[in-house]
């Protein structure tokens, strides 16, 4: 582990995503800046794919709030201080519920939470996404551009995706269980000018689900801009850092980027 690396982030991918769509920015973070940025991987893809996949939203939280304690440990004896989470869309949801599960379990919170296009449980509505066609799930695919047309249009690798995005839209027709979650680390929000999906009003509910403070980063773009904007979204990671650690720390100073 660097010397200069005092944090991990652990990024959790958008509904029907995979670890992957972070690991183009995984350089960026070991060549610039104090975290280390790691990506969740989710059970049954990626890395987990000879595992079952889970579509029980607690026991997912759970089972996630496990890995990422055992990692945190290993971490902590390279000299990593702290931790926090990154999630977009679905991903940030579900990135603050097991957070939730790790504070109440093993006594540990994040130095912040880092929750970008995502909807707060307390404005989730049910939904029956995962109850759609396969050809629908594609389509939405095709609409959201969140998806390589690449992989949308090989016939194999498109089911895969659908079949991925069926299980987390599952996962997400659980959200408004968490109406009442409410964790104890500052929350930044981030929002995209032209999502269709999030609008800054919605973000802001946020500020229900947190003891702490929120913030707000602005980006220009769609729903997935936040992935063109990896530097601005790092830098924002390494200022809160700076922030919560020298506050916690009760140093007298400590240089931030503005």
């Amino acid at each position: 582990m660097s010397a200069n690396k005092n944090m991990v982030v652990y990024a959790f991918p958008h509904a029907g995503a995979s670890a992957n769509v972070y690991r183009p920015f995984c350089q960026l973070h070991q060549d610039k800046g104090t975290a280390v940025l790691h990506p969740v991987e989710i059970p049954g893809r990626g890395m987990l794919g000879r595992e079952p996949e889970v579509t029980c939203l607690h026991t997912l939280a759970e089972k996630l709030a496990d890995t990422l304690f055992s990692d945190f440990q290993q971490k902590q004896q390279q000299g990593i201080q702290g931790w926090a989470t990154f999630g977009h869309s679905f991903g940030g949801v579900l990135s603050v519920a097991v957070t939730d599960v790790m504070h109440k379990k093993y006594g540990i919170k994040p130095v912040y939470s880092m929750v970008s296009g995502s909807v707060p449980p307390s404005e989730q509505d049910i939904d029956d996404l995962h109850l759609w066609s396969d050809e629908s799930l594609l389509q939405k695919m095709r609409e959201d551009q969140g998806t390589p047309n690449t992989v949308l249009s090989e016939p194999a690798l498109a089911r895969r995706y659908v079949a991925q995005l069926r299980s987390d839209f599952l996962v997400r027709s659980q959200f408004p269980s968490l109406r009442d979650l409410r964790v104890v680390q500052p929350l930044l929000l981030v929002a995209a000018s032209d999502d269709p999906h999030v609008t800054e009003e919605q973000l802001q509910k946020w500020r229900q689900h947190t003891s702490e403070r929120t913030s707000m980063i602005r980006v220009d773009g769609d729903h997935f801009a936040v992935y063109r904007h990896w530097p601005v979204i790092q830098q924002a990671m390494d200022t809160e850092a700076s922030l919560r650690l020298a506050a916690e720390n009760k140093m007298d100073s400590w240089s931030v980027f503005q």
